[in-house]
């Protein structure tokens, strides 16, 4: 009865609504104005933000009004004594002590210390431990002329700490307490320790720190002032992927200007993503701030740090940083300090607002990294060539040649070493050091760790390409991206953290962190998985090196309809001529080839149109070897994906390629498998294209008599298809049969016929190229040196602008026979070496002839002499 009457009461005067039934009893509801205890932590902490911020007078009255909620010494004094209220009174009262503090401080500044005299002397003696108390009362007295009773406070404290904690008092309490021995009134609590003491923090310096000349100069121009009387440059931020060397970098160049930073040098490093008010706090008490002096909102610990750096010369290092956040609020505002930020991340935010410097660290070049490697094994001299091998196995990253270098110093064998390195399935494991602490692994692990799943996803897809650089279309196909915006989100987050590079329309990634990446998707992906990103990569430069052949090769066909262009494709290259194409293919031919070699049985549908659209360039720029061995394993696809056209298109172009290094026997029936496959599917067109080239391989065989038929043959055929690049292709040829048989007229008419069908051609430079050649030859072998001159010159430049280097190595022989004919030995021998020098990255059959012509012109014995016929 006497609880019903209590409730009936509280109702009454809270409202009917504030207590409601609930079980085994009632429940009191109020909003949180209601309830002093909420407001006084609400105004409390708007408070901390007005002080944090600036606003001392709006904090202090928000302080006091908070402090003027107690009605009694102690929160909730006469209720229940159970163990949760005791609790969160016990909390009340700590927050109350906490916010008296801080209000006196502010009002300690505005010069209230008579006012508050009183007050602080009461509470003060309630709290005898509280030193922050003491040194406040203590502070308070001396101003107010009271310097006795602010000793007396001191020896006070100091006998309690001693009898009941057996300690002595906090360094803020000393030194308040020496500062009022020795003179006038301090103006304020002292909050730095003296001058003289300053951090020395930076960590040792690497023993064997090679190169980075150009960066070093960087991070000095840091420390050269502006103008006269003006402050140093500015702060920088030091970024590159992980094992780069950043911190080596910096920590080299810091202790060389020691010197030049009096006020100290500070070294914070922020792994595990430190938040940035637990380091300002660090910082503060290593620039000599008493720890009760800290603020303790970051904005206001952020003031107090660049009210110290103005005052003082200090440098601070922040080693690890993981955003501009964590960094911003360390930057110096005014004076003379300066702060080096090294970070994996590239931090743009602080260069875009800030304007901070920014210095990207790339790999080591190959003699910087040797020395690196040889001081860190101990080596004066490499033992072998192994260690040159074992220097590009690292790819120029200074952590894994460190940790090459610490195995060859404990004694690994450099052969060994060099056998591990070279397999891509152990050159990541190997990269470590014998007791673990140090791995190429684990420093990428931590940017990849840190990257959102669909970041992780891209990086991994390009773990599946070989290439050191990947256009844009292929990263987009990779990812499944059919958005520039999403491609270009990607790239910028993967570009932020180092783990790529951006450059002219390409994704470039390091051969380590590609590894790495390789290695995860293993680890993550299905095979499923990674068979559809490689057949996404694989459709993708199939339908570039098309669209790249049509330029090269434009009537080349060779394809069965069945690789339509996908429309979701981005970014296709730009070819706006052949030059272009080429250029293009040059770029992207190691990854294709590798691509043909890796995927061949995987992917077999998709590799064989890639090697036959690629063809058209292996005639053109590749060594023949590389021709060869490129079209065998087309060959092989296309026979597992059961098209035979692939299959005939290239065993044609195999019979070229042995064809040009005088493969007799493999190039017949390499012609004659083509010739089976084209009678089968009814292709006309290819099986005149195979006759013709058989012909021409017959003609160069001196087989002048067996070259005829196919040849006759397949200009019945190029005829009734009217087709100009079939029809080029017959004339030629018959114009080398008539030449190599002494008819010049009938090989002349050939000539005119087949430079005629090249100018109705798409592809008609460089069929020009080859007709204009061998009319130099002709006219030559007429003695018509001006009129050779003039093809030979053409042929050189039609050469040149169509990137076929076969071509104009042919027609540079030419224009050194004109020139040795006319007694000019010095450009005849330049001309001569230029042509050699394109067929030894070839590997073409005249290779052999024309250097012992060179070595003939070298001695001067032929020169004005005619040289035999070609």
């Amino acid at each position: 009865m006497a609880l019903r009457v209590l409730v009936h009461h509280l109702r009454r005067n809270l409202g009917t609504e504030s207590i409601v039934r609930a079980t085994g009893g009632y429940r009191m509801v109020l909003d949180g104005h209601e309830l002093d205890a909420s407001e006084f932590v609400a105004l409390v902490g708007s408070a901390a933000h007005d002080e944090a911020r600036g606003g001392l007078a709006e904090a202090r009255r928000s302080y006091r009004k908070a402090l003027r909620l107690w009605r009694a010494s102690e929160a909730y004094q006469g209720t229940a004594d159970n163990e949760l209220v005791r609790a969160a009174a016990d909390h009340l009262d700590e927050q109350r002590m906490i916010a008296f503090e801080s209000c006196v401080d502010i009002e300690l500044s505005f010069g209230l210390h008579r006012e508050l005299c009183a007050e602080l002397s009461a509470l003060a003696t309630e709290n005898l431990l509280r030193e922050r108390l003491q040194a406040q009362l203590m502070l308070a007295l001396v101003r107010s002329d009271r310097r006795a009773e602010a000793l007396t406070t001191y020896e006070r404290t100091r006998r309690l700490l001693a009898d009941e904690l057996g300690a002595d008092p906090g360094a803020r309490l000393q030194q308040l307490y020496t500062a009022i021995l020795r003179g006038p009134a301090p103006a304020g609590a002292p909050s730095a320790v003296p001058d003289a003491v300053r951090p020395m923090q930076l960590p040792a310096p690497p023993s064997n720190f090679v190169a980075r000349e150009d960066e070093l100069s960087v991070l000095d121009s840091l420390h050269k002032r502006v103008g006269p009387g003006q402050r140093l440059r500015g702060s920088m931020v030091v970024t590159g992927a992980g094992g780069m060397g950043k911190t080596a970098l910096v920590t080299h160049w810091a202790h060389q200007h020691q010197q030049g930073f009096p006020g100290g040098q500070v070294y914070l490093d922020l792994d595990d993503d430190a938040p940035a008010a637990t380091a300002l706090a660090r910082t503060l008490i290593d620039l000599g701030v008493a720890p009760d002096d800290v603020p303790k909102q970051a904005e206001a610990r952020a003031a107090k740090l660049r009210s110290l750096l103005s005052r003082r010369t200090v440098l601070m290092v922040l080693d690890n940083v993981s955003t501009a956040e964590q960094a911003r609020p360390f930057l110096p505002g005014s004076g003379d300090s300066l702060l080096v930020i090294v970070s994996r991340n590239r931090l743009d935010g602080l260069v875009a607002r800030e304007g901070l410097d920014l210095l990207v660290l790339t790999p080591l070049p190959v003699e910087p990294a040797t020395r690196l490697l040889l001081e860190t094994a101990g080596m004066s001299e490499p033992a072998s060539g192994d260690a040159r091998t074992l220097v590009e196995l690292c790819h120029g990253m200074p952590l894994a040649l460190r940790i090459v270098g610490a195995h060859l110093r404990l004694g690994a064998q450099p052969d060994i070493l060099v056998a591990d390195l070279e397999d891509e399935r152990t050159r990541i494991a190997r990269l470590t050091t014998t007791d673990g602490d140090v791995s190429v692994h684990a420093v990428i692990a931590v940017s990849y760790r840190r990257l959102a799943a669909p970041d992780r996803r891209l990086l991994r897809g390009l773990g599946l390409s070989s290439a050191g650089a990947t256009p844009l279309g292929a990263v987009a196909a990779l990812a499944g991206a059919t958005s520039g915006t999403v491609l270009t989100g990607l790239i910028d987050r993967l570009t932020a953290v180092n783990l790529v590079a951006l450059e002219s329309g390409r994704v470039s990634i390091h051969q380590l962190t590609r590894i790495f990446a390789r290695e995860q998707g293993q680890r993550e992906d299905t095979s499923a998985d990674r068979a559809d990103a490689e057949r996404r990569l694989l459709s993708w430069y199939g339908q570039a090196t098309g669209e790249a052949q049509q330029l090269i090769r434009p009537t080349a066909g060779g394809t069965d309809g069945k690789g339509a262009p996908d429309p979701l494709h981005l970014f296709h290259p730009e070819l706006p001529d052949t030059a272009a194409a080429v250029r293009w293919v040059d770029a992207e031919s190691d990854t294709i080839i590798k691509m043909i070699t890796e995927h061949a049985q995987s992917h077999p549908d998709l590799v064989w149109p890639l090697a036959a659209h690629i063809r058209g360039w292996l005639q053109r720029r590749a060594n023949r070897d590389t021709w060869i061995a490129v079209t065998e394993r087309g060959i092989r696809a296309a026979a597992m994906a059961g098209s035979s056209t692939g299959e005939a298109t290239l065993q044609g172009s195999l019979g070229v390629a042995h064809s040009l290094l005088l493969h007799r026997v493999e190039a017949r029936a390499a012609y004659q498998r083509a010739s089976a496959l084209c009678q089968r599917n009814g292709d006309h067109a290819g099986l005149a294209d195979v006759e013709a080239s058989l012909g021409g391989m017959l003609v160069e065989s001196g087989e002048l008599d067996e070259a005829l038929p196919p040849l006759l043959r397949a200009r019945h055929s190029a005829n009734l298809l009217n087709d100009p690049d079939l029809i080029f292709k017959v004339e030629h040829n018959l114009g080398l049969l008539h030449r190599r048989a002494g008819r010049q007229q009938e090989a002349l008419d050939s000539y005119t016929s087949a430079l005629a069908a090249a100018d109705r051609s798409g592809n008609r430079d460089w069929l020009s190229a080859s007709v204009h050649t061998n009319l130099g030859r002709l006219h030559f072998l007429r003695d018509d040196v001006d009129l050779a001159e003039t093809h030979y010159d053409t042929a050189v430049r039609l050469a040149r602008s169509t990137g076929d280097r076969m071509r104009e190595a042919w027609a540079l022989h030419g224009c050194s026979d004109v020139a040795a004919a006319r007694r000019d030995a010095a450009a005849a021998v330049a001309a001569m070496q230029e042509a050699v020098t394109i067929l030894e990255t070839l590997g073409d059959r005249r290779l052999d002839e024309m250097r012992a012509r060179l070595a003939e012109l070298l001695s001067g014995s032929t020169v004005g002499q005619t040289p035999p016929d070609q």
